[in-house]
């Protein structure tokens, strides 16, 4: 049996097809999170790009360093109507919480988890950029979309401060009132601040997963 065993194994394996499943198989459990994030980050990334490009700017994957702590932003839109700071989370669960509330619970069939609360992950990202680029924080709109199949339950929302992906240009086109008056300066800056170091980057990571831990 044993030897029927490895002579199937080593046919399978021998196999170039096979052999690429099973090491994309094996990738795609070992990266899961990673590849579900970066999935959410393109899908907002394209809805976003529905936006009229001459009322908005948009800038994805940024990266910035305040008081020594790195901050990286899924996008921002600058506007003459705010600067939009937008965290996309992917989930195709039924996520229930409250706004204020440190750590949301998320459902998955009978078991349920808790996630940290993006509301307050993306407001630190909002303060970051406020101190960074010396702009009172009353001009930034701080947004988390959820761009996957879930249902999302979550008390004391304001202002569409959490919104799905199918509702993400509405809830930026909502404001309308002028309070930006140098838009392109601001643009300019941040493409001046974003840190494009691939090790800058991979310590960030790093970073996160220690907290995490």
């Amino acid at each position: 049996m044993n030897v029927f065993i490895n002579e199937l194994s080593l046919g399978l394996l021998s196999n170039p097809l096979i052999l690429s499943i099973i090491i994309l198989g094996f990738f795609s459990f070992i990266f899961y999170k990673q590849i579900i994030g970066k999935a959410g980050e393109h899908w907002v990334k394209k809805e976003l790009n529905k936006l009229d490009k001459n009322k908005y700017h948009i800038l994805n994957d940024v990266m910035i360093e305040e008081n020594n702590t790195t901050h990286q932003i899924d996008h921002i839109v600058v506007s003459k109507y705010g600067i939009f700071v937008i965290e996309t989370k992917q989930y195709n669960n039924y996520i229930k919480g409250n706004i204020y509330s440190k750590n949301w619970i998320c459902y998955a069939g009978n078991k349920r988890y808790y996630i940290n609360n993006p509301v307050h992950q993306n407001y630190g990202h909002l303060l970051a950029l406020s101190k960074t680029l010396n702009i009172s924080k009353d001009k930034f709109i701080p947004i988390v979309s959820f761009s996957g199949n879930g249902k999302i339950n979550i008390s004391n929302i304001k202002n569409n401060e959490v919104t799905t992906i199918n509702n993400l240009i509405k809830s930026i086109e909502l404001y309308n009132k002028e309070i930006i008056l140098n838009e392109n300066k601001i643009v300019n800056k941040i493409n001046e601040l974003n840190i494009k170091d691939k090790k800058k980057r991979r310590d960030h990571v790093r970073t996160i997963k220690s907290n995490i831990k």
